[in-house]
């Protein structure tokens, strides 16, 4: 056969189809005819990972997609160099006296016969881009010839190229199908956000959706602080459906659910080889969501060497991949959640200022289960239809009456997340008739609160601190004894000296009761024991903080 042949005959079968392991097994079936082989391999050489990695095995019967990452010994790794800086083809006499042929041997064994086996491997270039490393495995221990080495010297060129194609379409094939699944998942999601309806919306929610509307069509950082399971994602959500990037990419990072490590990686994404395991470019959440929105719940978890990164991506709008040069240019809208205290966390200097006042914008406080109780009821019941489907119940369920005062008087330290759980509990214990929730509740209702929190701390501090005026008070000798008419006023009980003392301190703090400069942070007590003593004690306050 004329080297013209050969070589129009090799090129038909790699074309043979555009499926990659079509082509492969047509390719071997070919060159099997002309030389003593019993496998064609394809391997990268990746120096900065001291590895190669192994692309595909195409046997007589089987093609194997083997992506696989072969450590290798500093003698290969020299060799291996050499090979790449030379482009000459490499002839090993025996697989298991080469050092190269040793680390093949281990990597491909079980794919091909067991024995010594010789090899040839050849540098496939198109252009001055280098395709991989093409390896002949041969049937045994020196089977190759000069005029084998001649062959595959002649077919280096023209296969370089054709596998290049042909490996550059089945990277777009697979792109294709992840971006083909990626759109699926957020069709879903979007059909999902489109069925989702706020329930508190016309009731405890109603200012909060009303400054959500306050937000259509705008682009402005928003910042979402609330409790945890008080629905910051839910409200994220609502948030990007009124923006104006809302036909935009939207993804979702847990800041807290990602190891302080790979927190760049994530959010900026890396080169390939940047650093073992890195095989391949990954754009990060900034990338591929410029043009949209990106939601960052739990930013108060980030560590303050990340926070700095974040800052500076969100100030120049560019990011750069781990392991990379270029800068890339980004357009995304933040969403930014946390249940932490920001303000303290400022003061204490684990949350930059800069950073906190980049993405405090458009603030939204997200009101806690116990200020809306209203919404309580709402909420059972779309809870119990949405695990009445997930567990098959078909009998309708009713809730005990009288449990209700027990759920409203409850202070739900898990907000509207342990509400739900309380439900599913329920429903799986009990998935007819009538339900009495309130026995779900946990029997000490303080069960999340410090010694410090408990109920009966605000009574003893507020004891000790009237005894410790009084001790400190002397009165004149002209006025040691007490004027007749205040020896006929009864003295205070000590609820109400305990409740002026509330009320001088919610007068001075004007109604706030939680948050920065408070009457709990003044008190030095948990907010939900100062309400439930509020409450107690008929102490109102139109401003909750």
């Amino acid at each position: 056969m004329s080297d013209y042949t050969f070589l129009r005959n090799l090129i038909l079968s790699i074309n043979s189809s555009l499926d990659f392991a079509q082509a492969m097994r047509a390719t071997y079936a070919f060159l099997s005819q002309h030389l003593p082989i019993v496998g064609i391999s394809l391997h990268r050489f990746l120096p900065q990972l001291h590895s190669t990695q192994l692309d595909f095995l195409t046997t007589k019967n089987e093609f194997y997609a083997l992506d696989t990452l072969v450590p290798l010994s500093d003698q290969s790794m020299e060799r291996l160099q050499q090979h790449e800086q030379a482009k000459d083809i490499s002839h090993g006499c025996s697989w298991k006296e080469a050092s190269m042929g040793k680390c093949l041997n281990h990597a491909l064994a079980g794919f091909i016969p067991p024995g010594d086996h010789s090899f040839l491997v050849a540098i496939l270039t198109a252009g001055d881009h280098i395709v991989g490393h093409l390896c002949l495995v041969g049937k045994e221990k020196n089977c190759f010839t000069p005029e084998h080495e001649a062959l595959l010297e002649l077919m280096r060129a023209p296969v370089g190229l054709a596998m290049m194609n042909l490996l550059q379409h089945r990277k777009t094939h697979e792109l294709q199908m992840r971006l083909d699944e990626h759109r699926r998942q957020l069709a879903g999601e979007v059909s999902l956000l489109k069925e989702t309806s706020i329930i508190g919306k016309d009731g405890g929610l109603r200012h909060t959706m009303q400054m959500v509307e306050q937000l259509t069509g705008s682009d402005a950082p928003v910042l979402i602080m609330g409790e945890t399971g008080t629905g910051k994602e839910l409200i994220a959500d609502a948030v990007q459906r009124v923006s104006a990037q809302r036909d935009g990419p939207y993804l979702k990072m847990n800041c807290g659910a990602i190891p302080e490590s790979l927190i760049d990686s994530e959010l900026f994404g890396y080169q390939k080889g940047a650093f073992t395991g890195a095989l391949t470019d990954k754009p990060g959440k900034f990338e591929q969501a410029s043009g949209g929105t990106l939601f960052l719940d739990e930013i108060g978890e980030l560590s303050p060497s990340s926070q700095v990164r974040l800052l500076r991506v969100l100030q120049d709008k560019v990011v750069e991949r781990v392991g990379g040069i270029r800068s890339i240019r980004i357009d995304v809208r933040i969403i930014a959640a946390t249940n932490r205290p920001l303000e303290s966390m400022m003061q204490a200097g684990t949350f930059r200022e800069d950073l906190y006042y980049r993405l405090n914008v458009f603030p939204l406080r997200l009101p806690p289960l116990r200020d809306r109780t209203e919404d309580i009821p709402l909420l059972i019941h779309h809870f119990i239809e949405e695990f009445s489907k997930k567990l098959h119940i078909s009998k309708k369920i009713e809730i005990e009456s009288n449990s209700m005062k027990h759920l409203y008087e409850y202070s739900w330290p898990g907000n509207i997340r342990e509400l739900r759980n309380l439900v599913e509990r329920a429903l799986t214990v009990h998935p007819s008739g009538k339900v009495n929730l309130a026995q779900y509740l946990p029997q000490d209702p303080g069960w999340y609160l410090s010694a410090e929190e408990s109920p009966g701390y605000l009574k003893k501090m507020i004891q000790e601190e009237v005894a410790a005026t009084l001790a400190t008070i002397k009165l004149p000798e002209a006025q040691s004894e007490v004027p007749q008419d205040m020896k006929d006023e009864p003295p205070l009980s000590l609820d109400r000296a305990m409740a002026a003392h509330i009320s001088t301190v919610l007068h001075h703090c004007r109604g706030k009761v939680s948050g920065p400069g408070g009457a709990a942070e003044l008190l030095e007590i948990n907010p939900s024991t100062l309400r439930k003593r509020m409450k107690k004690l008929n102490i109102n306050f139109g401003h909750s903080g």
